[in-house]
């Protein structure tokens, strides 16, 4: 099949200009890209993916499945793009990304082939399960972005915070006679490339446990990458919002090939002609926006992760009650 059928010259250059928008969003709140990139194709570029469909000759090829499965293609080259400027920037913490993957890529697996072999050959229902995640996503999305807002404007009027202060000692002390991978609680501290200074302790139990059930959530629903892993990474291992972005970004990396081989495996379709654009534009801003990160302020990352989740929220809402793929 020919990689850029269907295309007209206009298509090349949109579809840069959505990689070069992909690029930008993504790596700022370490989210794969999937939430902008599949409605993107979807409503700007349905004509271009019928053709594709219909080019593939197959009778149960589904436009929604197409663009996701392309989404991914892209996602990989944003992911890798953005890991190499936030290693650059020295911003991934690859102690607990490493500890984060091995039970996070698992729960995403096992959670892709429950919903292939058995929801959907069992005609199992599961928009019940759906509407509940989103309605529980935008209510925690609300609450994070007003306890954010309030805790700014203490900041601002100069009202005292108490700080969670890190004990490196007593930390270290409660786990000296026990091996490194029985460890629940981690002292991490980070300097980036500017000498800015990252202290904090990752809290592996129940962190660990909570991203494998988020992975298997995430790929049963078809939302996974940073929607996910971002909340784990900053409520429940308790990451700084600029490591969690970076460390996300960094294990979508890892993470996305798993689900994007299962599914070409599975039988899907990518159309490559679409990566190969979107992904030239991709490669260029997510390079570049990890190196001014560290000019934002962690309130503004966080209210704009919160934001793109009520946006992911939304979007599972609207699949459950239009019924469709996406």
């Amino acid at each position: 099949m020919e990689i850029f059928v269907g295309f007209e010259w206009w298509h090349y250059l949109l579809l840069f200009v959505a990689g070069l928008i992909s690029g930008t969003i993504s790596p700022t709140f370490g989210i794969g890209g999937g939430l902008l990139n599949v409605p993107i194709l979807l409503i700007g570029f349905p004509a271009l993916l019928e053709t594709f469909v219909s080019a593939t000759g197959e009778a149960n090829v589904i436009i929604g499945d197409v663009a996701t499965v392309t989404s991914l293609g892209v996602i990989i080259v944003t992911a890798l793009s953005g890991s190499i400027s936030y290693i650059r920037e020295k911003h991934i913490d690859f102690r607990v990304a490493i500890t984060f993957m091995i039970f996070a890529i698992p729960g995403a697996i096992s959670g892709a082939l429950f919903s292939n072999f058995f929801i959907k050959r069992q005609s199992v229902d599961i928009d019940l399960y759906q509407i509940i995640f989103a309605i529980t996503m935008m209510l925690i999305a609300g609450y994070k972005i007003t306890t954010i807002i309030i805790k700014w404007s203490k900041k601002k009027r100069g009202t005292t915070v108490e700080v969670d202060v890190v004990n490196k000692v007593e930390i270290e002390e409660s786990q000296k006679d026990k091996p490194w991978w029985l460890h629940t609680v981690l002292y991490r501290k980070i300097e980036d490339k500017r000498g800015k200074s990252f202290e904090y302790k990752a809290k592996l139990l129940p962190g660990v446990i909570i991203a494998t059930v988020g992975g298997f959530i995430g790929s049963l629903l078809g939302l996974g990458g940073g929607v996910i892993y971002v909340p784990i990474l900053t409520m429940g291992l308790g990451l700084p919002a600029a490591v969690a972005t970076a460390t996300s970004t960094f294990t979508i990396l890892f993470a996305t090939p798993f689900g994007l081989g299962l599914r070409l495996i599975l039988g899907s379709y990518i159309h490559w002609g679409i990566v190969i654009c979107m992904a030239a534009g991709t490669l260029i801003t997510a390079n570049i926006v990890p190196r001014f990160l560290y000019k934002i302020k962690s309130e503004v990352i966080l209210t704009g992760f919160w934001l793109i989740a009520i946006f992911a929220a939304v979007r599972v809402l609207i699949k459950v009650f239009t019924d469709i793929s996406i």
